[in-house]
């Protein structure tokens, strides 16, 4: 272990208490040994680390150092000449005071430059406990976007999803079934026996042919939504039925309420109402059996029966065969037995935040009311 100030500080007052005693010999101690033994240690004491920082950082120590070795080797060779190692003390405390005076100097500056790393590195764990705060949220945006856009990508495969399968079910229902019947009656034609017959079998033929293009062209114009920038949703239901009528030979009245807010609703909310419409009609015309339908719009200040805020409310009514309306439970399955129109009604309404009811009994025709609120997009 390596000596330092205080401890040569020590072993010279050691020094000064045997001199003073001034009894050498077997009952006191040896104050020439005890020079040997201070000098070997400023020896080692400035060969240490420590002294090589005092080197650097205080030249200036090298002074009062050797003058302590100096008077150090004198005093061993005066021991016995009082006047002389008086002086000679004397002249080492003095320099032990200067050595002192540097160490505590170079002290406060080594503690100095431990406040100032200490400060610096506080600073940077700050700095970086900012950055990665900074960072952190940066990547919390960045993440909240993602999970958006996947949100508004995983609700636009699945209109799309809905889509299709509405079409797909439209297919299956129309044209795939004409197309069945229209290859029957084709064979048919090879089989016949008279060239009247042949005519006859020609003729349906043909006109299955031009109700087959009919109807392909109803459902193109059934996937291509109404110009609602332009015309509003009133318009567009009344276009709707009248088409309607014109196609089935079902009569179809519309009833548009007077005044009729519709301020709030968007175009994506307006092109929803027309589609549950849209299927309704198409459910009247495939099974309904119907003579009559009706299309009553109108708002009101209630919405599911209780205060809240107004509602546009659209019925859409006829006087068919009914059927048994799905309650609650059943409506999960909808998709599984093949109710496309149905399920995708339900599902149209879930997005606009609103009720969809079905009230209808055997014989007594069905009647299918959509109830949204009116407010604007952002709070629904």
């Amino acid at each position: 272990m390596y000596p330092s100030v205080s401890s040569l500080s020590r072993q010279w007052l050691e020094i000064k208490i045997t001199l003073a005693r001034a009894r050498p010999g077997p009952e006191g101690a040896d104050p020439a040994g005890q020079l040997d033994e201070f000098n070997a240690a400023l020896e080692l004491f400035f060969a240490s680390p420590a002294g090589s920082l005092y080197r650097v950082h205080r030249p200036e120590v090298g002074a009062p150092a050797a003058r302590i070795a100096k008077s150090a080797g004198a005093l061993k060779e005066a021991l016995g000449d009082e006047a002389a190692v008086s002086a000679l003390a004397l002249e080492i405390d003095a320099a032990l005071v200067q050595v002192q005076n540097i160490d505590t100097g170079l002290s406060d500056l080594i503690q100095l430059r431990y406040f100032q790393l200490f400060f610096f590195f506080s600073l940077l764990i700050i700095m970086t406990i900012l950055a990665l705060w900074l960072l952190n949220r940066h990547l919390e945006k960045a993440v909240g976007r993602e999970r958006q856009s996947r949100i508004f990508s995983r609700e636009a495969v699945l209109a799309q999803e809905q889509e299709r399968s509405r079409l797909a079910g439209e297919l299956h229902d129309t044209v795939a079934q004409d197309l069945w019947r229209l290859t029957f009656q084709t064979d048919s034609i090879n089989r016949a026996q008279g060239a009247e017959e042949r005519r006859l079998l020609c003729g349906e033929v043909a006109g299955g042919l031009r109700e087959l293009i009919k109807r392909v062209r109803t459902i193109c114009d059934t996937l291509i939504p109404p110009n609602f920038r332009r015309r509003g949703l009133p318009d567009a239901l009344r276009g709707l039925c009248y088409d309607f009528g014109q196609r089935t030979g079902i009569a179809c009245a519309v009833t548009v309420q007077e005044n009729l807010r519709l301020d709030p609703l968007g175009v994506d909310r307006q092109l929803q109402c027309f589609r549950v419409v849209q299927e309704s009609l198409a459910n009247i015309e495939k099974h309904s059996g119907a003579r009559e339908a009706a299309v009553l719009v109108s708002s009101g200040e209630s919405y599911g029966g209780v205060s809240g805020p107004p509602v546009l409310r659209i019925c859409v009514s006829d006087d068919g065969r009914g059927f048994a309306a799905p309650d609650g439970d059943s409506r999960l399955a909808l998709r599984a037995k093949g109710h496309l129109g149905l399920w995708s009604m339900y599902e149209r309404t879930a997005f606009l935040h609103g009720t969809l009811l079905i009230d209808s009994e055997a014989g007594e025709g069905t009647t299918v009311t959509l109830e949204i609120p009116l407010v604007e997009e952002s709070e629904s």
